[in-house]
């Protein structure tokens, strides 16, 4: 079956839904396996923790590289070869993580992974293609279950396999994983192809104006691009606050809570259903407000354990649902550019996510848990400043530039 972004075909099984969400998941994953494995590494390689940090940082940057410079093809591309290629060339990248012999190896593998690991930003578009207009929200919030899934169950998986196997073993069990994902794959997803006709030149070319554009866009990349930044700083600094005082517990207990946050996945759906009935901008100011009150509490309760458990399922309802309403917002700028509008959407996503990483660790080596919950809270206060309608600024000065010259 060829499905053409022109198409619109009035269900999408569920049996898709739940293969696409599951490739999603399972490739997704790759780009967080390290964040638990940074205290074994460290040890491996015999450098500090702030210094094998830069790992983390580089895998979702190259992972916002990917979907400036890969993602657009689904917009010209056949999504299925496209999809299958990129598996194949995660397998390679993996076994070249499991080898690494030092840091820069490290380094340069991690940023490699990142950028193949695209795949679920290719995947997304083609649901929302495939799904009809009533129903879009709600198949965008099934398929991101598996997304959260994969971003959560990475720590509980590889913190387990880190403790037991050693860290290498984690990026073995990944290769392995990815190979069966290419066989369903190739077997069960639909073929379909892009309606734009145009050079990949001509695509990238295509992205700046685009961005410029559309401001619903920029909204977006500002929203999640800050909400995830949150994300990735408590997340990437929640290993080291659990080798500490009053926990001191192992890289698997990381992945413990993580397996509690993935309850937090099965929030997307509802949001979907949300979005389609109250509108994106509800849902996006409902998502917000859940994170932020989630770090206001952690800053005394991330020191005992439910409370710790309590505002990390919280943080990741309101990620990840964020994410399906800025999605859900921008695939309605049209169905011939919705690659390139994911591209560039999860470009600022990830770059969130990479400044998150980086600047949640310096703070934690400098004001710890506090300032990681403080800098977290400023991000999404930024990212609320998102939902103001970007003509209140301009009448505020014009009022402001009238009285000025009514007095002069």
């Amino acid at each position: 079956m060829i499905v053409k972004d022109s198409e619109k075909t009035s269900d999408i099984s569920k049996g898709l839904v739940l293969l696409m969400a599951t490739v999603c998941g399972f490739t997704v994953a790759n780009v967080y396996l390290n964040q638990t494995l940074l205290v074994s590494m460290s040890a491996t390689f015999h450098i500090s923790a702030a210094s094998i940090g830069i790992i983390a940082t580089l895998a979702q940057i190259g992972y916002a590289l990917g979907n400036l410079l890969l993602v657009p093809l689904g917009d010209i591309f056949e999504r299925k070869k496209l999809i299958l290629f990129l598996l194949f060339a995660i397998c390679i990248v993996l076994a070249l993580n499991a080898l690494s012999i030092n840091k820069t190896w490290m380094m340069v593998t991690s940023l490699a992974l990142g950028i193949v690991t695209v795949v679920p930003q290719i995947i997304v578009p083609l649901a929302a293609n495939i799904a009809s207009d009533h129903n879009r929200g709600k198949v965008l919030g099934n398929v991101a279950i598996g997304l959260v899934c994969g971003i959560l169950g990475a720590r509980l998986v590889s913190g387990f396999i880190d403790v037991h196997f050693g860290w290498r073993m984690v990026y073995w069990t990944s290769a392995v994983a990815t190979l069966f994902m290419i066989f369903l794959v190739y077997v069960y997803f639909p073929r379909s192809k892009g309606g734009n006709a145009t050079s990949y030149k001509h695509l990238l070319m295509s992205l700046g104006p685009l961005f410029i554009k559309e401001r619903a866009l920029q909204k977006a990349c500002v929203s999640q691009g800050m909400m995830f930044a949150s994300f990735s700083a408590f997340w990437t600094t929640l290993v080291f606050l659990l080798h500490t005082h009053p926990y001191s517990y192992g890289s698997d207990m990381v992945g413990v809570i993580g397996l509690v946050g993935i309850a937090g996945a099965f929030a997307t759906p509802i949001i979907g259903r949300l979005i389609d009935t109250k509108g994106e901008k509800f849902a996006s100011l409902l998502c917000m407000s859940i994170s932020l009150l989630a770090f206001i509490g952690l800053i005394r309760g991330g020191y005992w354990l439910p409370g710790l458990i309590l505002g990390a399922l919280l943080i990741t309802v309101g990620t990840q649902a964020n994410q399906v309403a800025c999605q859900f917002t921008i695939f309605q700028l049209g169905e011939e550019k919705r690659s390139r509008l994911n591209g560039l959407y999860m470009v600022s996503t990830f770059l969130g996510g990479s400044l998150g990483s980086y600047v949640g660790l310096l703070v934690w080596t400098k004001w710890q848990w506090n300032g990681v919950c403080a800098i977290a809270i400023l991000m999404i206060a930024i990212s609320c400043c998102s939902l103001i309608p970007m003509n209140i600024p301009r009448k505020m000065i014009g009022n402001l530039m009238n009285k000025k010259g009514s007095n002069m």
